[in-house]
């Protein structure tokens, strides 16, 4: 990501966050908001490391994947096991966090009801802002 860029979408989220903290809501250190609003590489690298860019084709990949499940009217616990999952996905291109992520905005896009967790204990995003 260019520098500009970095720095003035750091300075924008070290305000929101004052915003969120001036509400109560405390997502992230005084620590880490002082450095995104003055720039400081540490606190950038930690909120911006993470990204994640995720194609429309990887994401179609997935829909396709489980339209036929999805018009039989499969249930959850009726799906093929996770790994011969995974094993076709890997096929299209795409390691296990990007097929998690992309299961999770489906169902949270309400086009796809799968309910995630029943396939295995998955964290929702490998990065924590907390800190």
């Amino acid at each position: 990501m260019d520098k500009d860029l970095t720095l003035t979408l750091g300075k924008v989220l070290g305000e929101l966050y004052e915003i969120q903290k001036q509400q109560g809501i405390n997502k992230v250190d005084n620590g880490h908001i002082y450095g995104l609003l003055h720039g400081f590489e540490e606190a950038l690298k930690k909120e911006f490391e993470n990204l994640n860019f995720i194609s429309q084709e990887k994401v179609e990949a997935v829909s396709q994947y489980f339209s036929s499940f999805i018009k039989a009217g499969t249930e959850t616990d009726d799906l093929p096991p996770f790994d011969s999952m995974r094993s076709q996905m890997e096929k299209q291109g795409m390691d296990q966090e990007q097929f998690i992520t992309i299961l999770r905005y489906l169902n949270a896009s309400d086009r796809l009801n799968i309910d995630v967790n029943q396939l295995g204990n998955f964290e929702l995003t490998s990065g924590d802002r907390n800190g």
